[in-house]
């Protein structure tokens, strides 16, 4: 069966014609643009862990999926450890050949001497065991989504902890990662803070800048020093200075304990690594 179709050129005047090729002429342009992020960025993989969170478990879940997409829209490879599946023998398997590890879930002191460290998923991980069992790829990146402690304050704070307090806990949690493959740590306790930061980090911002960039949107830059641990690295801390109150949930012990408390300051977004440490690096190019 032939089909056949007729088809209707209109008349188009010559400066309607030269608009019409500027516009396809931008459009490829854009088009290619992010064809060639997507295919620069193909060879890359991204670890998404998402530890089990009681109620907010679900919600959890979406933001997670949201910083997914992220990844996905750049042409990265996405494997997702949500809640029950978060298999901390196959998160081992799978960390090696990742770019990034984002992690979202409870915070703990199952860190070196007690202090902050460690996973919560499946199984309560050390920092111990991850320095005994895991490794990341060369170069990686580690981020944190709403974790207590992880840039500082924690939903158990009474009050300010202080910026000293914040920096042994971001070092606590962040300088282990840099013992087993990682060159760079991010932290943010907003929502939709990560995705933020990855946008610009992908659109090949340096660390510094995505830090700086992510903190002035609603936060104070309480520190940008030399890290203690490794001065070819920043530490970088942000902080809120309160106010009001709020809804605090917390558990302890599988027990859970709702209230309501004032809003101290806060320490909600870190980072360390290099301050020039940008996605080109993490590809090997200079």
């Amino acid at each position: 069966m032939n089909i056949h179709a007729k088809i209707n050129f209109p008349m188009l005047s010559s400066s309607r014609i030269a608009l019409n090729l500027l516009i396809a002429s931008v459009f490829f342009l854009l088009s290619s643009q992010f064809t060639n992020a997507q295919q620069s960025y193909s060879s890359m993989r991204a670890l998404l862990i998402v530890g089990h969170q009681e109620d907010g478990t679900s919600s959890a879940i979406n933001d997670m999926n949201k910083i997914a997409a992220v990844f996905e829209q750049h042409g990265i490879q996405v494997y997702k450890f949500y809640d029950s599946r978060a298999s901390w023998n196959d998160i081992k398997s799978e960390a090696p050949n990742c770019n990034f590890l984002v992690y979202s879930g409870h915070g703990s002191t199952m860190g070196e001497n007690g202090e902050s460290g460690g996973l919560c998923i499946n199984q309560m991980v050390s920092t111990a065991e991850m320095l005994s069992e895991l490794r990341l790829k060369t170069n990686s990146m580690v981020l944190f989504k709403s974790v207590c402690r992880g840039a500082g304050s924690s939903a158990g704070d009474l009050g300010d902890i202080g910026i000293s307090e914040a920096i042994k806990r971001v070092t606590s949690y962040s300088n282990p990662f840099f013992k087993i493959g990682a060159m760079a740590y991010y932290a943010n306790n907003y929502g939709g803070g990560v995705e933020g930061f990855l946008k610009n980090f992908l659109a090949k911002e340096s660390l510094s800048n995505c830090f700086t960039r992510s903190a002035d949107m609603w936060t104070d830059i309480e520190c940008n020093k030399t890290f203690s641990k490794d001065p070819s690295k920043n530490i970088g801390i942000a902080s809120s200075a309160g106010g009001g109150t709020s809804t605090v949930t917390t558990y302890h012990n599988g027990v859970k304990t709702v209230k309501e408390v004032e809003n101290s300051k806060s320490y909600d977004i870190a980072f360390v690594g290099p301050p020039n440490f940008n996605i080109q690096m993490m590809l090997g190019n200079k």
